[in-house]
């Protein structure tokens, strides 16, 4: 296990920076039309490598979560990467300057996969998502030691496993959104679903609700807000559901239908593959207008990746219609994460790297020309970025091939 010294780290920067960087700029104006609608204009600058990189050398990176002064990122393993599964949970101490140094990492038994993971707000809970192996489901550790989490309780689904895992607090409840794979039989019990579990208890998690989704691949992800959980069912589309927002009466334990949409496919091989999302909450304009969902077409690690970004205008949660798209050649998107504050939307786009997005004002039809800048943060050959995060003033991403980035956000 490497780990970076912010000296050397310094030092490797500035040559990464003049070989590797790849970026555009928009210089200071509005990038698209309709854009610049909330009377500030969008961020300028480009992406930059600030520290880190080339830190996980010996399996691929999945996703990330920055809590604080730490970082956690998991590890995959759909095939294995000098020998090894992807069994581990990293754990990163962030310098003063906001650069991750590994700390430790935490094994977990039986999978071959850590697909996913998210710290509570107040840092006291880390949760994990596991799949590939018969320990699938999802693990809770306890952080009063960020740096050592211990084991508190688990939620065991087997061969399955679980993709992701979403946190989300309800009428001062903490619920767990997972999103449980298609079992290896033909059986009900084994049909992908939505899993939603209290955690008043987190040493025992208590199924409190199961919301099963066609095998058109099946549920991919969920995001939460204001009690609305907005799942990513892949050729299914994506579904709404009231879990304690009050529009249909719904609660997480039990969870009522608003309404669904299929996404456009775009000519994207696979079909319309949502597979995640943001609803975007602008504090500019004060609306809720906008749903970004991602798609996640054909590709194959380190060289190709398809699938563009959608845009839903969700201002009617009972009647969600699609009104824009973003599109990379040569690249698809993955996770993403907004500033919302700057009305920016960051996404990874695997070999495409980091992309972000002026998404001010009024969105509609193709939005290539909202591009601000991209990078790729280990240059050509060594990027396949997962996803990233905002935290303490950085842009974070975990890429499959190159490991743990702090980057420079716009400004």
């Amino acid at each position: 296990m490497a780990v970076i010294e912010v000296a050397a780290s310094t030092v490797w920067q500035s040559v990464r920076r003049s070989a590797m960087l790849v970026a555009v700029a928009c210089g200071g104006v509005a990038c698209g039309q309709d854009g610049g609608a909330g009377n500030e204009p969008p961020p300028v600058g480009m992406i930059e490598v600030r520290g880190g990189g080339d830190n996980v050398p010996e399996r691929f990176s999945s996703d990330l979560w920055i809590h604080g002064d730490h970082a956690y990122t998991g590890t995959w393993g759909g095939f294995a990467r000098t020998g090894v599964q992807g069994d581990v949970v990293k754990i990163w101490r962030l310098d003063a300057t906001g650069a991750p140094v590994l700390a430790d990492s935490v094994k977990i038994a039986a999978v071959g996969t850590v697909s996913d993971l998210q710290v509570s707000e107040d840092g006291a809970l880390l949760v994990v998502s596991a799949e590939r192996g018969s320990g699938g489901g999802m693990y809770l550790y306890e952080l009063t030691d960020a740096e050592h989490p211990v084991p508190l309780g688990s939620a065991i689904v087997g061969q399955a496993g679980i993709h992701t895992v979403t946190l989300a607090t309800i009428a001062g409840v903490r619920y767990a959104f997972a999103a449980r794979n298609p079992g290896p039989t033909a059986s009900a019990a084994d049909d992908p679903s939505l899993l939603i579990y209290d955690l008043h208890d987190p040493r025992q998690p208590a199924l409190v609700a199961r919301k099963p989704v066609p095998r058109a691949y099946g549920i991919h992800d969920t995001f939460v807000r204001d009690g609305i959980a907005f799942v990513f069912a892949w050729n299914t589309g994506v579904i709404v559901y009231d879990v304690g927002n009050g529009i249909r009466g719904g609660s997480a334990a039990a969870p009522v239908e608003v309404s669904r949409i299929v996404t456009a496919e775009n000519a994207v091989a696979g079909g319309p593959a949502a597979h995640n999302g943001w609803w975007f909450d602008n504090p500019v304009t004060g609306e809720r207008r906008y749903l970004f969902v991602g798609q996640e077409g054909p590709g194959s690690i380190g060289s190709s990746s398809s699938g563009d970004i959608h845009v839903l205008d969700v201002s009617d949660l009972t009647s969600p219609r699609e009104v824009a798209f973003f599109h990379r050649d040569g690249a698809g998107t993955h996770n993403f994460w907004m500033d919302e504050a700057r009305q920016v939307l960051y996404a990874a786009y695997y070999n495409g790297g980091v992309v972000a997005l002026d998404v001010s004002g009024t969105l509609e039809g193709d939005l290539s020309s909202r591009l601000l800048s991209e990078l790729k943060p280990g240059g050509e050959g060594d990027t396949y970025t997962w996803g990233v995060q905002l935290a303490n003033g950085s842009l974070y991403a975990i890429d499959m091939l190159s490991g743990l980035w702090q980057l420079a956000p716009l400004q």
